[in-house]
């Protein structure tokens, strides 16, 4: 009985070892996919964030102070660039925040020489800069009528705190699982030991399979001689190289404690009888095995309702359980923040320009009628000049929270930068769209702002009941009278619809 029980027990002890170098490897390589697209979907927002003000800058070119704000805008309003700056087409600087004193100098850093030759938006390199920091560019081109004006550039540094950092220390806050990020040239991006950083990566499993191309798991070594179980993953818009690993140690302690504690357990049933023993090791090994059968590659919610459906009547099973809820729940909620983040406008609450463009996307694919409204504080920036941002922020809060209060069930308020606004109307008539135009008009005329002088909007409203009518066409007519509504003296409301093809104006 001795032999088989010490038998049984030492099998239990390498099952639970191979249980959780799966589960780690399977754990870090979901981890890894997790990472790439959450990273990817980070740069897809700083493109669009930096695409949102390339026409503002190209209007106010000649307006230093107004590209000195609109860059301070953009910083200030995106978490993930340390620094935001516009460079001429000749390499000089033209804007910057916060101040790097580049204004009026030549540029000769290697991410701007390499946005001047291709002349594109483009994710630079890992490089240098001219303040001696380590840092990358996202970068957008700017263009007006085919002529390349020069290039607004993000700027991430990666030896201080940036988006990367905040993202993987998010998630891996801890020593059980670990994470390192390298560039396309094999150069350390973000790890752990900080002075890892700008360096090379070190050669093993993982860093010869993504130099191919390949994802995967595996048992990995570091440059000091460590073990991880890893998996790793590339990020499609940077070729960035994602590693999540989990040290040799950490993966396997809950093997040892499971083997001791059901040692322990046991010992006293070996005077007892042969069947309890059975019994016992049967109670310790099932939930185990049913938390090694979760199918870790199916969608989070679904781990987490197949694990909390798993009953753990000892400790060292519902650690395990925990743990695995506990990561799939951080995960998810992650997730969903960043998706909501995604979409909505960090300041006012509202919908941002990408959740308006995929709602008009679904109304364009079914064909609905629909009325648009666009709206736009008048002489905002005197307001921003004399009371400064904070105070114009504030009324920019304001207005948003009358637009919140005036949204139909079936509409989007929305934020499409700066002091414009929209809503985008579903399950309405004409009538309805013009009269909402006028209430939100009145309201924002007779409501209190937190500046002494009156605050009033100017408004363009549109009806679409057209099937073949282009929606630019429509949105650029709209867009129009709110222009018109502007030259017309402000605080007014100018309309236009397309019916059938026909379109009529105020």
């Amino acid at each position: 009985m001795v032999i088989t029980l010490t038998v049984i027990f030492v099998t239990e002890y390498y099952v639970s070892r191979e249980t959780l170098t799966e589960t780690a490897l399977e754990q870090n390589y979901s981890n890894a996919r997790k990472l790439s697209a959450l990273t990817n979907d980070s740069f897809i927002m700083m493109q669009d964030t930096l695409h949102a003000h390339h026409d503002k800058i190209l209007e106010n070119w000649d307006d230093p102070q107004m590209l000195k704000e609109i860059v301070q805008d953009v910083h200030d309003s995106n978490f993930n660039f340390n620094s935001v700056t516009i460079i001429n087409a000749d390499g000089t600087g033209r804007a910057n925040h916060p101040e790097l004193n580049l204004v009026g100098k030549f540029v000769n850093s290697d991410g701007v020489k390499t946005g001047i030759e291709l002349q594109e938006d483009f994710i630079s390199e890992p490089y240098i800069g001219t303040n001696d920091k380590l840092m990358l560019i996202v970068s957008t081109a700017l263009y007006q009528n085919g002529e390349y004006y020069g290039m607004l550039n993000g700027l991430v540094w990666l030896q201080e705190q940036n988006f990367l950092t905040r993202l993987l220390e998010q998630t891996y806050g801890s020593d059980v699982e670990q994470a390192a990020v390298y560039d396309r040239n094999g150069n350390y991006i973000y790890h752990r030991n900080s002075a890892w950083i700008g360096t090379k990566a070190h050669e093993n499993q993982a860093t010869r399979d993504l130099a191919k191309g390949l994802s995967g798991k595996g048992i990995i070594e570091n440059r000091l001689g460590e073990t991880f179980y890893a998996g790793y993953t590339r990020v499609p818009e940077s070729g960035w190289g994602i590693i999540s690993m989990t040290p040799e140690e950490l993966a396997l302690a809950p093997a040892s404690l499971s083997a001791n504690r059901a040692l322990l357990i046991g010992l006293p049933f070996i005077i007892g009888a042969f069947l309890l023993l059975i019994g016992l090791i049967l109670f310790i090994t099932r939930p185990l095995n049913r938390l090694s059968a979760v199918d870790y590659s199916k969608p989070i919610g679904e781990i987490i309702g197949e694990a909390k459906s798993i009953q753990s009547p000892y400790r060292e099973a519902e650690n395990i359980k925990q743990m695995i809820l506990s990561f799939a729940q951080n995960q998810q909620h992650l997730v969903t923040e960043l998706e909501t983040l995604a979409v909505t406008d960090p300041m006012t609450g509202l919908a941002n320009r990408r959740q308006f463009n995929h709602m008009v996307t679904m109304i364009k694919e079914n064909n609905e009628i629909f009325g648009f409204i666009i709206l736009d504080i008048d002489r905002f920036k005197s307001i921003n000049d004399t009371y400064g941002h904070l105070i114009g922020d504030q009324v920019i809060i304001k207005l948003a929270d009358i637009l919140k209060s005036f949204a139909p069930t079936a509409s989007l308020p929305v934020r499409l930068g700066g002091e414009e606004f929209g809503f985008v109307l579903q399950d309405t008539s004409m009538e309805g769209v013009y009269a909402l135009a006028e209430r939100i008009r009145r309201e924002v005329e007779h409501a209190v702002f937190p500046v002494p002088q009156a605050v009033t909007v100017s408004i363009g409203a549109g009806y679409l009941d057209c099937d073949h009518c282009d929606l630019n066409t429509f949105f650029n007519a709209v867009d129009e009278q709110l222009y018109k509504a502007k030259e017309g003296g402000r605080n007014r409301v100018e309309t236009v619809s397309f019916i059938k093809g026909i379109r009529q104006n105020s």
